[in-house]
């Protein structure tokens, strides 16, 4: 299973995230894909999603919108 987080560090949602991920202990297993900081994670984003909107979680090939829904599924994956 292939995981990647598209995120940017001044979005509190992003951060809730991220925030979740650490407790679970599972950075690890998710590639990171800040937006702010390489243009083409934006580029590939706006193509999977239609929209630059974060966090999305990209679980083999299909996202997963929004910091609660992200959450919920890393808390049923990880814990």
């Amino acid at each position: 299973m292939t995981m990647e987080l598209y995120f940017y560090n001044e979005c509190g949602f992003s951060q809730s995230v991220l925030n979740c991920m650490t407790n679970l202990h599972c950075e690890d297993k998710i590639v990171k894909k800040n937006i702010r900081e390489k243009a083409e994670n934006e580029t590939e984003l706006i193509q999977l999603t239609g929209a630059k909107t974060v966090p999305v979680l990209i679980v083999d090939g299909k996202p997963i919108k929004g910091s609660e829904e992200i959450n919920q599924f890393l808390v049923g994956k990880f814990m």
